[in-house]
């Protein structure tokens, strides 16, 4: 059985750790909802250790790279080289896969853990078996979740329509929101629905490594101009 694990991936640019508090705060949340520890490291300890390991992992200093943090029941942490970017810094990746929505609500919790890794590459099993690379997690509820284990945004009316928060923070979607504001682009209050896909005009995914554009979902083509805007703005914060 896998061992399950709370974790975040984190990014680093020219060597230098991105967002660590935030990621902590996660991780402290998470490790106390799901093992009942605290997580508390010192932070300029954590940063040397992290960019201590990308170095020893001769990442280049000329593209970005990441690392993941995993939190264990026992209260083990582990540091782990989780590779390197094609992009120095966040960016709106030229990869523009194509996605369907896959219905699964997750059990118990919502927390970084291998259990919603594992739930998400079953998605992902259902999303290649229709032709795609992508699936779009979509709720009971009917509300589009998260893709790729990664929060969903949408573009209509050049306003963004954000996927609904979960119970954990998420370092990305905060990113992109506060990135969105600083582009002059307002927040639709609307919930992102299967059913408002045929009208947005964009629909992207944010994680530890920029922004992916999907360029269909259920077959509906969507465009990706905001959204690179919105990705040079994250790098900027």
């Amino acid at each position: 059985m896998t061992e399950l694990v709370v974790y975040q991936t984190l990014h680093l640019a020219r060597g230098r750790v991105r967002h660590l508090a935030e990621h902590v705060a996660v991780l402290d949340a998470a490790a106390r909802a799901v093992f009942a520890r605290a997580y508390a490291p010192d932070p300029a300890r954590l940063a040397a250790r992290i960019e201590a390991l990308a170095a020893a992992e001769r990442y280049p200093r000329t593209v970005s790279g990441f690392v993941r943090i995993e939190l264990t029941a026992a209260g083990e942490e582990r540091l782990l080289p989780a590779g390197v970017s094609l992009y120095d810094g966040y960016a709106l990746r030229s990869l523009a896969p194509d996605a369907v929505t896959v219905d699964y609500d997750l059990p118990l919790s919502e927390a970084p853990t291998t259990l919603h890794e594992a739930a998400d590459l079953l998605a992902r099993c259902r999303a290649r078996q229709q032709g795609a690379d992508v699936a779009v997690r979509c709720d009971s509820l009917g509300q589009l979740r998260t893709a790729e284990g990664a929060p969903l945004f949408g573009i209509r009316a050049r306003r963004i329509i954000p996927s609904p928060a979960g119970e954990f923070p998420d370092v990305a979607r905060d990113l992109v929101l506060h990135a969105a504001h600083a582009a002059g682009i307002a927040v639709d209050p609307q919930p992102l629905t299967r059913e408002l896909l045929p009208r947005l005009d964009e629909l992207f995914f944010a994680d530890h490594r920029g922004i992916t554009a999907l360029a269909h979902c259920d077959a509906i083509p969507f465009m990706s101009l905001l959204c690179e805007r919105i990705a040079a703005c994250m790098e900027t914060l």
